[in-house]
């Protein structure tokens, strides 16, 4: 195992000594002795020091923190439980235990100005924090925002390219189309998304990768402990990517990132047509959006602001 991230959004709720209990499982079923990164995602609300101090002797190196906005009044609008002094107050604990810590920024909030994201990113960056996501915000069926209107995507744009533009000039690298970092600090759990990287699912709602297979759990925690208890998969749905399928999703998901694609392996491993017909679709694209490299192709800052629309052209051309 190079990675393990424990995640879901809350794990902050759990208590020490659920902690403890936890991290004697993972070490009793799992050889930790090689990770890389172990990462854990926490609320401003409801971080405490003893998780923090707990963390840090359990070998955790990552924090991502959800803060999602610094002006109070985006945080009330999103129905968030914590505040900006509160969210400064998780992040300078974090980075004061030596954590690398990663902030989740969320643009595209109704109402939200230039000059209101302009301040939430010039607070993180005053802090060096080591890591930065941006997503725009998107409304999720079922959800409290269901059916309440919101900005055009295309709003998002100017967002985007001013994070693009403020963070590169304070030394960040977007080394991946919704995430910068200083210092090489990038996150190496999610580059294995990116890259196809085996990855194991648990608990409710996890996703998973395994040999070429992808796997959704139930999302019903009372569901989840009843087939566990019962002997049956936990797994809602299986489904196995395999040919135009995966050669386009590798292609696709390879180009989010700063690296991009290595057009010779990616022809050992999908064909010499597909490789073909991936570079005419290249090709056709503005040159201003890609990057050209020795052995392969990655989209430069102008093309990831249009990320969207080359997937779905990819897409169509397999």
């Amino acid at each position: 195992m190079r990675s393990l991230y424990i995640g879901g959004g809350t794990p902050t709720v759990l208590s020490p000594s659920q902690w403890e209990k936890l991290a004697k499982l993972l070490a009793a079923y799992f050889d930790l002795s090689k990770l890389e990164e172990m990462t854990v995602e926490a609320n401003p609300e409801s971080l405490t020091q003893e998780h923090l101090s707990f963390w840090k002797e359990s070998g955790v190196t990552r924090v991502s923190l959800g803060i999602q906005s610094l002006r109070d009044h985006e945080l009330l609008r999103l129905g968030r439980l914590h505040n900006a002094k509160m969210a400064l107050c998780a992040l300078d604990a974090c980075l004061e235990a030596g954590f690398l810590t990663s902030c989740d920024l969320i643009f595209g909030i109704p109402g939200q100005g230039l000059r209101d994201w302009h301040e939430t990113l010039r607070n993180l960056a005053k802090r060096k924090v080591p890591h930065v996501s941006a997503y725009q915000l998107s409304i999720e069926p079922g959800s409290a925002w269901a059916g309440v209107p919101v900005s055009d995507p295309s709003d998002g744009y100017p967002f985007y390219r001013w994070t693009q533009f403020y963070l590169g000039q304070k030394g960040y690298l977007q080394y991946e189309i919704s995430s910068f970092c200083i210092d090489s600090k990038w996150c190496f759990h999610n580059l294995g998304y990116w890259y196809g990287r085996d990855c194991l699912g648990l608990g409710p709602s996890a996703w998973g990768l395994l040999g070429g297979r992808r796997y959704k759990n139930v999302r019903d925690l009372d569901t989840y402990c009843r087939r566990l208890e019962a002997g049956k998969s936990v797994k809602e749905w299986t489904e196995r990517l395999s040919g135009d399928a995966a050669a386009s999703e590798s292609a696709i998901l390879a180009l989010r990132t700063s690296w991009g694609l290595n057009l010779k392996i990616y022809e050992e491993k999908f064909g010499t047509e597909r490789a073909s017909l991936l570079r005419e679709q290249l090709n056709a694209l503005p040159n201003h959006y890609l990057l050209r490299k020795k052995d392969g192709v990655a989209l430069s800052p102008r093309g990831m602001r249009v990320g969207n629309a080359i997937w779905e052209r990819l897409l169509r051309g397999f």
